[in-house]
């Protein structure tokens, strides 16, 4: 065995060693005394009934010791219940003889019950105390195993003290304590994976509650059997320039938000309302006329076809839906040029669903909080700058600022603008398909911004008595797929 033990301790297991033989020795020079003084007491012929396997201080069974005992005091006995008449008729001093005579009989028995009854509680007590050693003579031990034994108990009860935070109590030389209870390990795992499935089931709950309010249409796009299961989706936003009562107008606004979930990131690709393209059924037009032709599914068909994409799926919004959904957002930070301050202040009528305002407009160049009427102003306005260029710019600036406000601590704003623009929005996307693209929106990093068709790959041209803008469709098909994939690295003056 390992000798690991400092010299102290060592020391004192020898000394607690020295002190247990030696009470041993006297427990068994004890033993020896009541044995010689039994015998003493049989030779005397003092010790009627005296039994030497009863009295012996090895007997295992102290209840079959006793019962033994009982049935040779009976046997004894016996003979005296037989003569007990005749006892009645001798003198009284034959019987006072008798009874002494009796008496000393049942001496050696009390001793042996005394002696069996303390033999018990010993059992009991060593019994509760397994690492105790029992004596017996038959079995004794060599000092130096005795203390190599002594040692391993020690060390034992000594990592035991280790692992244990409370001080065990000391008995007899021999260290006991109460058991630990033991603590169950608590898994930070399972709390953070609690939390986590609490926030996306209210998260799921109040997207439910928002995407009920939409208007739902069917398309044949929603219809599809892989509709909003690609890894990279591309939703269609549409801007209807449509005044109060009228319907089925020209798309104003066409923007293709495309969220890459592979690489987490997100992008809008506007495409011009002049642009040139061949529209299924009808020939070359702008792209515009297409929705006014044959609604959502003419306008995905053409973008499809021209452009080389898959729509996944559509999202529209009017003029009430826009100042419904700014209302919400509340006012907007927005840079202005002189000009574009210049011109909204003399055109606040744009910022009306029925292009008619009373409002009076104080807007100067340089960082403004536009109003929700302002917000709508602003993105219609085409003839500051560089016309149909700088409107759409506008346009993909305001999403991204709205888009911002919820990313960055305004979770609560977008919730309100998305419940409350809802009723004035028209949809073919299910709920599944509104949650992954706003967990897209949220989880992408800052969302790029590009125009199609792009700067060198179009010439402007007029057909039909229409200005237009004819693109160069390879250029543009190459283009898109850069951008929705991520990949494009070129210089946003490009656009």
């Amino acid at each position: 065995m390992s000798r690991d033990l400092s010299d102290e301790e060592l020391s004192r297991i020898r000394e607690e060693t020295a002190l247990r033989r030696k009470q041993l020795e006297e427990l068994q020079m004890e033993e020896l005394r009541r044995i010689r003084e039994l015998e003493r007491q049989k030779n005397s012929g003092t010790a009627a009934g005296y039994s030497p396997e009863l009295d012996s201080a090895f007997v295992q069974d102290p209840q079959t010791a006793y019962q033994q005992q009982l049935q040779q005091q009976q046997q004894v006995q016996a003979p005296q219940f037989q003569q007990q008449p005749q006892q009645q008729a001798q003198p009284q001093r034959q019987r006072s003889a008798n009874q002494q005579a009796q008496q000393q009989r049942q001496r050696p028995t009390q001793q042996t019950q005394d002696r069996a009854r303390r033999r018990q509680q010993a059992e009991r007590y060593e019994e509760q105390r397994p690492r105790k050693r029992m004596y017996d003579p038959d079995q004794l031990v060599s000092d130096e195993d005795y203390e190599e034994s002594y040692e391993d108990d020690y060390r034992r009860e000594k990592r035991q003290k280790n692992s244990s935070s409370k001080k065990s109590k000391k008995n007899g030389g021999f260290t006991t304590g109460k058991p630990q209870k033991i603590k169950k390990k608590r898994h930070p795992f399972r709390t953070l994976i609690a939390i986590l499935l609490v926030i996306l089931l209210i998260f799921g709950l109040l997207v439910w509650n928002v995407t009920r309010k939409f208007n739902h249409i069917d398309t044949e796009v929603g219809s599809r059997a892989d509709s909003m299961k690609h890894q990279t989706i591309n939703i269609l936003l549409i801007g209807q320039d449509a005044r109060d009562g009228q319907t089925d107008q020209r798309s104003d606004t066409m923007i293709i938000l495309s969220i890459n979930q592979k690489k987490n990131t997100a992008c809008m690709v506007s495409i011009m309302r002049d642009t040139y393209v061949q529209i299924p059924g009808y020939g070359g037009n702008r792209i515009n006329a297409a929705y006014a032709y044959g609604g959502i599914d003419l306008l995905d068909q053409t973008i499809e076809e021209n452009f080389d994409i898959t729509i996944d799926g559509n999202m529209m919004v009017d003029f009430d839906g826009f100042l419904e959904a700014m209302t919400a957002v509340g006012s907007l930070k927005m840079d202005l040029t002189a000009e574009e301050a210049e011109y909204m202040n003399a055109n606040p009528a744009l910022g009306s669903n029925n292009d008619e305002s009373d409002e009076v407009w104080d807007l100067t160049e340089g960082e403004n909080k536009l109003t929700p009427s302002q917000i709508l102003c602003y993105s219609r306005m085409r003839y500051v700058g560089n016309s149909d260029w700088d409107r759409t710019e506008r346009q993909r600036k305001v999403i991204s600022g709205v888009t911002s406000q919820v990313k960055h601590g305004h979770l609560i704003k977008g919730y309100k603008v998305a419940n409350k623009a809802a009723p004035s929005m028209t949809t073919d996307m299910k709920t599944f398909g509104m949650m992954r693209v706003a967990s897209g929106v949220m989880t992408s990093g800052d969302m790029e911004s590009y125009l199609i068709p792009a700067e060198n790959t179009y010439y402007a041209d007029t057909v039909d008595g229409m200005a237009v803008l004819v693109p160069d469709l390879e250029a543009n098909k190459a283009l898109l797929k850069q951008y929705i994939s991520g990949e494009y690295e070129a210089d946003s003056e490009t656009e």
